[in-house]
């Protein structure tokens, strides 16, 4: 699957890939799952494989969790998030060095950038939420 970060951490011997299995493609996205259900289900932090995409749904199946976008470098440019968390409703965060950009929010302190979703990154959350349909 690509995901074990050893392109992006130069590392050949990381078990993070192995923990997850891709259980379906939709265009140039992979929908992954994590082997072990009792791990907290999220996204990988790198891919092995550049200018990948993959998807996570909830554990129960109910939704799409997240999708996020690798660069050439193996690291995330963005993630979508479905959660409505701070009232963002389906947003999306810009990556930076592997790390999600950050802002001063209304509040003083740090907190990650996020964004409404573009016409592109919705229609890969479309594709994604009518996968299996």
């Amino acid at each position: 699957m690509g995901a074990n970060g050893s392109h992006a951490n130069g590392s050949t011997e990381s078990d993070i890939g192995r923990n997850w299995k891709t259980i379906g493609v939709v265009g140039d996205i992979q929908i992954i799952q994590l082997k072990n259900i009792k791990t907290p289900n999220k996204l990988p932090e790198e891919s092995r494989t550049p200018n990948r995409i993959y998807a996570i749904f909830e554990k129960d199946g109910s939704d799409v969790k997240g999708i996020a976008k690798y660069g050439l470098d193996g690291k995330k440019e963005w993630e979508i998030h479905t959660a409505d968390h701070d009232n963002l409703g389906v947003h999306y965060h810009s990556w930076a060095n592997g790390r999600p950009k950050q802002i001063i929010g209304a509040n003083g302190k740090l907190r990650n950038e996020a964004h409404p979703l573009d016409p592109y990154k919705q229609s890969l959350l479309d594709k994604v939420r009518n996968y299996g349909n």
